[in-house]
C-alpha cells in the first residue's frame, strides 16, 4: 500500500512541520487540520489551499502500469519505478519508439494514470 507524506514548506509555509508515512490521503488531511489549527490559527482550510496542499502530497511506493489496463494490446509494462514522474517517463519513450506518438494526449493521460497501481 502507498504511504502519503506532506511538509508545509512545500506549500509556501514557512514551517518545518512534516507528515511521513501515513497510510491514506484522508489521515494525512486529518492530521493537517490539527496542524494548521495549532500551530497556524487556521480553523477551516480554504479551498485555494486544500487544492495547493493535495497537489504537493507525496505518495511513496512502488509504481507500476501495464498498456493493456488502457486497452493497448501491445504487452508493455513497467513494474517497480521509484515514482510516478519516474513511470511516466519511461512510458513516454515507449508511447514515442512504439506507438508513434509525439506525446500522450490529455484523455489518455488521465486514463493512465487511473491506471497506475502504487505497492
Amino acid at each position: 500500500m502507498p504511504k502519503y507524506s506532506f511538509s508545509c514548506g512545500s506549500v509556501g509555509m514557512n514551517c518545518g512541520f512534516e507528515i511521513k508515512n501515513a497510510s491514506s490521503e484522508d489521515e494525512l488531511l486529518e492530521m493537517l487540520k490539527i496542524h494548521a489549527k495549532s500551530s497556524h490559527g487556521i480553523t477551516s482550510i480554504p479551498s485555494e489551499l486544500l487544492a495547493k496542499i493535495k497537489q504537493n502530497i507525496k505518495k511513496s511506493g512502488k509504481y507500476s502500469f501495464s498498456c493493456a489496463s488502457v486497452g493497448m494490446n501491445c504487452g508493455f509494462e513497467i513494474v517497480n519505478a521509484d515514482s510516478e514522474e519516474e513511470l511516466l517517463d519511461e512510458l513516454m519513450v515507449h508511447a514515442k519508439m512504439s506507438h508513434n506518438l509525439s506525446s500522450i494526449p490529455p484523455d489518455t493521460l488521465n486514463k493512465i494514470k487511473q491506471n497506475i497501481k502504487v505497492m
